[in-house]
């Protein structure tokens, strides 16, 4: 699954849970004869996880779905492989359906005969207290090791009011030659990860069970509603062509191969799709074989036409992905569907994986470099889960890294392959590690492998650390590793493992077979896996012991951003030590050249929490970790920072990821007061002269987190915005407002932020730059022209509209655009311009026609991007509170939206608003539902807010205030 990117840096975000409670409406009739024993009320159903002794083997599943009242009703047989002898319960997962216990069957497919049923029960029926979502079938004598059958009638309601299970979605076409012109067209579609399957139908609903699926699928549509529009599609190619008569639409699709419940999914659409044929052997390629690959989107020809990247980049990362992975892609198709209405990115159900429209639809002639990027990642994310998550699955939640982790490491690879002009390779330091180690970095934390019992828990491992740490660590592993040697012991895994469940220590096992001699993979990352966190590591230079000699001293401890809590130990008695591979580059004084071939060294945590070794020659300076490859952070001595600091000046340093790490590194270390902020913001001094998009937005980011604090109007703040409009003036004048002819995918970006940040600091409305902006907006406005003249900078554009708004007439103007916009990219946009207004009476104006059903992009972004912008920090909180009866009721069963909405008061750095906010949580405990981590991340960093204030604050203002 692809978490919204919002840029996603440093975002606690989930994936969509449902509140587990069931509301089956079972009839229980008793069958028990006078001087029986009475029924127990205790059970396997007790556990939260299923028996062991029994696995589903093949489930048929028939639904017939009423569109008019949108509701269902369905059958389920379940071939089931029992393991263990006299057992007589069959427990299967089911939750918001009403299932008919009097239609229920057990058949013993072994001796080929019918099993009584003593009775069934809703675990519910038994103990109120129980949410296990267990519906109970008791055989009345027990049974021994064998195959059996379970068939159940049940009846359900498809979600009209969240993003989860069997849920409607919908949109207004806009197509002026057609009956359906300006009217809302409703399609159903699934999404059941982690455990929304049940809600849908009765399934055996945990990764390890992992079972093929035959699905069939009938759909009867109302008089008025041409049934020949309609399609559905499912994980499988249909077994034959589909039935449209008497207004009924029926699909019947092939055998599956074995899948986890998390992956089934259908749509049933008016939608169209573009197709192109992946041929293996025309592509040079070592296999034979060809896989269909069809874009489903609406029928409108805008979204016809962003349907073709899709097309194009899909086979590209196939290829690479089965030269990576050494296995082919295994079915013959790969739908891919852009849905209206979505939870997440994307998922990447078997053979058709579902997306937001924003995700996988991109318009050439008016998209930007960062929508083309955005759209590539999270189709490599999501075809890279067809292997790990897919062919290969984790057997329990709690190495749910092995799918996200993974994924968010290979699509680099994918959209190398795609779009191999970008570089992307380069990004992966900036967008995944340091998103990584701005989570782990704090107390409330956690590691990456996490026992969870329940499924309420299962909501907060779908978060930074899943995703960015988990990427990060194979990343780390390539490195150390080797990119072949990795690799081929993906390979193994995926061979030995393949349609089957896997846990972590299956993948260092088939790893640890390619390691360099020296090298336990298990050995190493245990301490990176089961233990959250991270170090840093201090370097010393010692050239005055030997002549001729530099020794180099390393010392590892934890890095930690706030207070450790009491309770907050090192499990397994690793006590946050680390096995440490240390990577280095470094210049010899007299010397031009820079050494960067130095070999990998080892810091053992189990030997010592230190290294000695001694490098011939006098070192004049070292930069640890080079290019960012793994993860932690490096501290060094003033004389050496120093020396950096000069190296940076001179060019000396010229990996982009090399800047980009040091400059985070030394920030960080900051916020700790490992090191002074005098020494962090002295390195950003040379930034005129930085040319690399990865450097220079980083350096920004954390010159505008520093300065976060500066009172508006103030000397320093008033010098604070002219730094920053100086540092980027040379980036201004030099790249302008038009895109030239082929440019790298950096240069677009460096242009969006360069003028972006220069034209919100230089608060200057004739400066050439701002008033650019605004001709630029008027005339896209009034249509003189379109986005595709602007698309490069169309997010400047707008938010530098709102920053110079008088009288909101550009305010109402943009408002309007986004009332007629149906492209979910310039919504997002959009709103995010018009909550930088000045004026807090429109941005409450704003929140309130926010609050509908029909809000574009979605009610909870209005008031997320209003939390953007110091202005209005109190407010955002302030309508937080207000509406949260609203928001509560809407998202409080997805996980990423309440992520957002709880995360709105980090921002604060008072002991007040800490208690304020505190005690408003715990009084809303009840209903913040998927949100409650994120509750805690948002007190952490709170309190890390406050201690920062109280310790760095003066030093930040005073350098500031220094300045020319």
């Amino acid at each position: 699954m692809q978490l919204n990117r919002l840029h996603r840096i440093g975002l606690a975000v989930f994936v969509g849970v449902c509140a587990l409670v069931s509301i089956v409406v079972i009839v229980v009739v008793s069958t028990k004869k006078k001087g029986d024993d009475p029924d127990p009320l205790t059970g396997p159903w007790d556990n939260v996880r299923l028996p062991e002794e029994i696995q589903a083997s093949h489930y048929t599943l028939s639904l017939h779905l009423d569109w008019e009242h949108m509701n269902y009703t369905g059958t389920q047989e379940v071939t089931m492989d029992v393991t263990k002898e006299e057992t007589k319960y069959f427990l299967i997962h089911t939750s918001g359906l009403t299932i008919d216990k009097e239609a229920t069957t057990l058949h013993d497919v072994t001796n080929d005969k019918p099993l009584v049923i003593k009775r069934s029960f809703m675990d519910t029926e038994v103990n109120d207290k129980l949410r296990h979502d267990f519906y109970v079938v008791e055989s009345s004598e027990a049974v021994s090791a064998g195959t059996y059958k379970m068939k159940l009638s049940f009846s359900g309601d498809v979600q009209t009011n969240r993003l989860t299970g069997i849920y409607r979605s919908k949109y207004v076409r806009k197509m002026p030659y057609s009956d359906y012109t300006n009217k809302t067209i409703y399609q159903v579609s699934t999404d059941f990860e982690p455990v929304d399957a049940r809600t849908a139908f009765p399934c055996f609903d945990e990764p390890a069970q992992k079972a093929k699926w035959t699905t069939n699928i009938k759909v009867t549509f109302p008089a008025g509603i041409d049934i020949n529009e309609y399609n559905i599609v499912s994980n499988m190619p249909l077994k034959e062509p589909q039935t449209k008569e008497n207004q009924v639409v029926s699909a019947s699709f092939k055998e599956s191969v074995p899948m986890s419940t998390y992956l089934v999914c259908f749509a049933i659409s008016d939608f169209v799709y573009k197709e192109t044929v992946y041929d293996r052997a025309a592509n040079g390629g070592d296999g034979t074989g060809t896989v269909t690959m069809r874009v489903y989107a609406r029928r409108e020809p805008d979204f016809q036409e962003a349907a073709n990247y899709a097309l194009k980049v899909t086979p590209k990362i196939i290829e690479e992905y089965e030269k990576f992975y050494k296995v082919p892609y295994p079915l013959d198709k790969l739908d891919q569907i852009a849905l209206p209405e979505f939870n997440s990115g994307a998922m990447e159900n078997w053979g058709l994986i579902t997306y937001r429209e924003s995700s996988l639809l991109y318009k050439e002639s008016s998209g930007s470099a960062a929508e083309k990027q955005r759209v590539c990642s999270v189709i490599a994310h999501e075809v890279a889960h067809q292997w790990f998550g897919n062919i290969v699955t984790m057997a329990w939640w709690n190495d749910l890294w092995l799918n996200e982790g993974f994924a968010s490491f290979v699509e680099y690879y994918g959209i190398d392959a795609a779009e191999p002009d970008w570089g992307i390779l380069n990004f992966f330091y900036p967008d995944e590690i340091t998103a990584a180690m701005n989570f782990d970095s704090s107390p409330s934390s956690h590691a990456i492998s996490v026992n969870v019992s329940s499924p309420e828990e299962l909501s907060g491992l779908f978060d930074t650390i899943s995703y960015r740490k988990g990427s990060s660590i194979n990343w780390m592993m390539l490195k150390f590793l080797g990119k072949e040697n990795f690799a081929d012991g993906l390979a193994h895994y995926i061979d030995v493992h393949q349609y089957d469940n896997a846990a972590m220590a299956d993948l260092f096992e088939a790893l640890n077979e390619y390691a360099p001699e020296g090298v336990d993979v298990a050995k190493v990352m245990n301490t990176w896996t089961l233990q959250m966190g991270f170090p840093y590591v201090s370097v010393s230079l010692d050239t005055t012991t030997t002549p001729g000699t530099t020794r180099i001293t390393l010392q590892q401890a934890r890095f930690l951003v706030g207070d450790q809590k009491e309770d907050d130990t090192s499990p397994f008695d690793f006590g946050y030590k680390w096995h440490i591979p240390f990577s280095f580059i470094y210049k010899l004084k007299d010397s031009d050249n820079v050494i960067t071939d130095h070999p990998i060294h080892w810091i053992w945590a189990d030997d010592d929490t230190s290294l000695t070794f001694d490098v011939t020659g006098e070192i004049e300076w070292i930069k640890g970790n080079a290019n960012g490859d793994f993860y932690y952070i490096v501290k060094y001595d003033d004389e050496n920072l120093s020396a950096l600091a000069q190296a940076l000046e001179s060019g000396n340093i010229t990996e982009a990821t090399d800047k980009t790490s040091l400059v985070y590194d030394v920030f960080n270390l900051a916020k700790t007061g490992k090191v002074s902020y005098d020494k962090a913001l002295d390195l950003t001094e040379y930034a005129k002269e930085e040319e690399e998009y990865v450097a220079l937005s980083r350096i920004l980011s954390e010159i505008l987190s520093a300065a976060e604090s500066l009172e508006p109007g103030s000397d320093a703040h008033t010098k604070f915005k002219k730094y920053v409009a100086d540092m980027l003036k040379p980036r201004v004048d030099e790249l302008g407002w038009d895109a030239g002819a082929d440019e790298a995918i950096t240069v677009p970006k460096m242009r969006d932020m360069s003028l972006r940040n220069y034209c919100k600091v230089v608060d200057n409305k004739t400066d050439p730059a701002v008033a650019t902006a605004l001709e630029k907006f008027n005339s896209f406005a009034d249509g003189t022209i379109g986005k595709d003249a602007i698309k490069d900078v169309f997010t400047t554009v707008m938010r530098t509209a709102i920053i110079y708004d008088e009288n909101h007439v550009n305010w109402d103007i943009m408002w309007d655009l986004l009332q007629a916009s149906d492209w979910e990219a310039d919504q997002r946009i959009y709103i995010s311009a018009l909550a930088r207004s000045k004026d807090s009476a429109v941005i409450e104006r704003m929140i309130s026609n926010s609050l509908s059903d029909d809000a574009k992009a979605g009610s909870w972004r209005y008031l997320y991007y209003v939390n953007f912008h110091g202005d209005h920090y109190e407010q955002a909180w302030e309508l937080l509170q207000t509406n949260w009866e609203f928001y509560a009721a809407k998202y409080n069963t997805t996980s990423f939206t309440m992520g957002y909405l709880v995360e709105i008061p980090s921002v604060f750095d008072t002991e007040d608003k800490l208690q304020q906010v505190k005690a408003f949580f715990e009084e809303k405990s009840e209903n913040i539902g998927t949100g409650l981590k994120t509750v805690a991340e948002t007190l952490a960093t709170i309190e890390s807010n406050i201690k920062w204030k109280e310790m760095y604050f003066e030093t930040v203002k005073s350098w500031f205030s220094a300045l020319p």
